[in-house]
């Protein structure tokens, strides 16, 4: 008989999605916290300090476990004992020049991950995925957990190593591994300056005169993290869920983050050619410097796309409420606006 443990275990604890499902853990019990070695986790404390009094006391529930999700024996050690694993470890790019390294985290890690979890007995796997694996729906339809997936060369390697994951995810399900999946959309929450969506957080805090003609959905960290601990607990093994705070335009995102940085709220919409001219340019620069572009084709064609998503599934089973966007925003500006220290 398989004997499990009391830990938990998150990957990518220092990432956005990670630091708030860390944080979930914390209150519940011992919990095992993976981060990249040379990472620094004290965002992680920045943002307990965010929601917690007693953030002192929670930081004592983690231990720290420095170890690549690329390293089996790293992950084989890290994954004794461990009664639930929460995988938000990935890479979240759109440069051409990253397609190499998304595949071997965000696909072959997660088989890692996958495989030391069933090696060593864990009683839940959850797994967080995107609504970049999400299918698609006719202009006007919300896209659903079961909108038909079409691979194609219009979508970008992330998405294709998201969904490449998943089915790394549903081979362990056969195998055996007690696993939920959940797509989240855009997330928003306090997480570490340049990276995810705090990225597109430190432009709009500059200000910007500018907005993309598109629109998405977008979703509180703090309710990603919610709904994957009853998901963990709830869901029957094998089920998807998009988790969903609101679909909302580019305009109102940029114009409501405007207003909480005490900027003008942007008044110019991007036009598709002068997107096309500027991944174009920044294909360029990046190739003649050795940076990182700040717009690619793929960043591009999603800022003039119209999605939308339903959070429908997840709604019903849980009964969840999602935050609305100005409360995700309000929740960013908050934290930044604490010092640092």
């Amino acid at each position: 008989m398989i004997l499990h443990g009391r830990m938990y275990l998150v990957t990518g604890a220092t990432g956005i999605v990670g630091s708030h499902v860390l944080l979930e853990c914390a209150k519940r019990g011992p919990v095992r916290a993976l981060h990249r070695p040379g990472r620094d986790h004290r965002i992680v404390e920045r943002i307990f300090r965010h929601y917690h009094a007693d953030a002192d006391t929670l930081l004592t529930a983690i231990e720290w476990i420095e170890a690549d999700i690329l390293d089996v024996v790293a992950l084989d050690a890290a994954m004794k004992g461990v009664r639930h694993v929460y995988h938000t470890a990935a890479l979240v790019s759109f440069a051409p020049g990253d397609a190499t390294a998304m595949r071997k985290v965000n696909v072959t890690g997660t088989a890692n991950v996958v495989n030391a979890a069933l090696e060593h007995g864990v009683r839940r796997f959850c797994h967080v995925s995107s609504t970049a694996a999400i299918g698609t729906e006719a202009p006007g339809t919300p896209r659903t957990e079961g909108s038909p997936w079409n691979r194609n060369s219009r979508l970008s390697t992330y998405a294709l190593t998201k969904y490449a994951a998943e089915q790394e995810v549903y081979r362990g399900i056969a195998e055996g591994l007690e696993a939920v999946l959940v797509n989240p959309c855009v997330v928003l929450g306090p997480g570490v300056a340049g990276r995810s969506s705090m990225a597109l957080v430190d432009r709009l805090r500059k200000g910007t005169r500018f907005f993309p003609a598109g629109s998405n959905a977008v979703v509180d960290a703090r309710d990603v993290a919610a709904c994957m601990m009853a998901l963990t607990e709830k869901s029957p093994v094998g089920e998807r869920y998009l988790l969903v705070g609101e679909n909302i335009s580019y305009e109102r995102l940029f114009g409501l983050f405007s207003e909480a940085f005490g900027h003008p709220g942007p008044r110019h919409r991007l036009r598709p050619w002068m997107l096309g001219a500027g991944w174009r340019a920044e294909a360029v620069r990046s190739f003649l410097t050795g940076s990182r572009p700040f717009i690619t084709r793929a960043t591009a064609s999603s800022a003039n796309g119209q999605r939308s998503y339903s959070a429908a599934k997840v709604e019903a089973f849980l009964g969840y409420r999602f935050r609305n966007v100005e409360e995700a925003v309000s929740n960013i500006a908050g934290f930044l606006r604490k010092p640092a220290h």
